[in-house]
């Protein structure tokens, strides 16, 4: 005989998820069940999983045809030496590769939002690409400014994203102060992206002060928790990062 799938859920489904279960849909009848134990089978390697492998294959899935320069790839493999939490370094590793729900490349996969509008929900001025939301976009300039001023930094706003880490970690003087930086790129990726989220699907609004300080806390507590700055207290953090770094 055959069967069909019922689905049900406790809540509504968040755009993003609703991506993932349209690809769980394709995959599906492709699956043959057939009577025995199941079995689990990695296809990459004869030996078995390795991480390796699931990262080359994560890789080449989320950024097909695209060749990443030696500068680049060495970004991708500084990211994950963060202290920053693994979910929020996950995030800015799809940041990169350009693969997050923003509205082009949701509308590019034919899934629309707002009303089909493609509009940065920040400055209401231009497309949502992954480079004008955290990077051009009026607020976004004004976000990395204020942390650049709070870092003692004077840098121009590069081209991408890649760049912008590399600059943070030229004017890094040690590797505690590399570790502390790393972690502010991290934790102002992640807040663009919650303010983002805040406006577009919770009537928040924009506020520059408030993502500047939740900046500063969270990456006072990523380093903190993970012992990669020497102790200090958040008021000497928000004071003089730097201070706390070289110590």
């Amino acid at each position: 005989g055959s069967g069909r799938w019922e689905w049900l859920w406790r809540r509504r489904l968040f755009v993003w998820e609703e991506i993932l279960f349209e690809e769980l849909r394709e995959r599906l009848p492709r699956v043959d069940l057939v009577i025995g134990e199941d079995e689990w089978h990695w296809g990459l390697e004869e030996g078995g999983f390795t991480v390796k492998s699931a990262y080359l294959l994560l890789g080449r899935s989320s950024s097909p045809g695209r060749v990443f320069s030696a500068s680049e790839l060495r970004v991708f493999q500084n990211i994950w030496k963060s202290p920053a939490p693994s979910k929020v370094v996950a995030f800015s590793w799809k940041l990169l590769r350009n693969s997050i729900p923003t509205k082009l490349n949701l509308a590019a996969r034919g899934i629309q939002v707002d009303g089909g509008s493609t509009t940065c929900v920040h400055c209401l001025l231009m497309e949502e690409s992954s480079l004008h939301l955290f990077l051009f976009c009026d607020f976004a300039y004004l976000v990395w400014n204020s942390i650049f001023r709070w870092l003692g930094l004077t840098i121009v706003t590069p081209s991408n994203l890649f760049l912008l880490f590399e600059c943070l970690s030229a004017a890094a003087g040690n590797n505690k102060i590399r570790n502390g930086f790393w972690s502010i790129w991290h934790a102002t990726l992640w807040v663009i992206w919650r303010s983002r989220n805040d406006v577009s699907f919770a009537n928040g609004v924009k506020d520059l002060e408030k993502a500047v300080d939740d900046i500063k806390l969270l990456s006072w507590r990523w380093s903190l928790s993970r012992r990669k700055i020497p102790i200090c207290l958040f008021y000497e953090w928000c004071w003089d990062p730097g201070s706390c770094l070289r110590r």
